[in-house]
């Protein structure tokens, strides 16, 4: 399972496919709550209490399970703003999926200033992200992330 941290989560929202529903939460619970809530409960529906502190027995076990994760202060404003429905916690694996594959390809051109080889890179590069050197090839081989959108946006206009 992936760590997120605060930092981590910055980075990919300077990515198009950033989600709304991670900036939102990042909005509400700020970039820590949102960090250990997507770290946590990645993909997951929570259903949110009525109110502080939970009123059934039920949400005052949920109300103290989010505390737990993200301090009372955080808890009480995921609270206000989603009480009694489900908060979606996003899984992010579309962001994330862009931002390893230009950290793929930054690392790339690295290990060929280097002096590997470019079937040695992707290689390396296989080990590390643990995936075929065929997909670090096909990553290697599409645009990157934002210049993708814009290609993308152009293309929509045109047609």
């Amino acid at each position: 399972m992936r760590t997120f941290t605060p930092e981590l989560l910055q980075q990919l929202a300077r990515y198009p496919s950033w989600p709304r529903t991670a900036a939102e939460l990042v909005r509400i619970a700020g970039w820590e709550g949102a960090a250990r809530l997507i770290s946590e409960w990645r993909g997951q529906e929570w259903p949110v209490p009525m109110r502080e502190g939970g009123g059934t027995p039920a949400g005052i076990r949920r109300y103290q399970q989010l505390v737990e994760l993200i301090g009372n202060s955080a808890a009480r404003r995921v609270v206000a703003n989603w009480r009694g429905d489900r908060l979606y916690v996003p899984s992010l694996k579309d962001v994330l999926g862009d931002y390893v594959a230009d950290q793929i390809r930054s690392e790339f051109d690295a290990l060929l200033r280097e002096g590997y080889s470019s079937p040695e890179a992707v290689f390396e590069l296989g080990l590390k992200y643990d995936m075929t050197g065929r997909w670090v090839e096909i990553l290697l081989s599409e645009p990157k992330a934002k210049l993708k959108a814009l290609i993308d946006e152009a293309q929509g206009v045109l047609f």
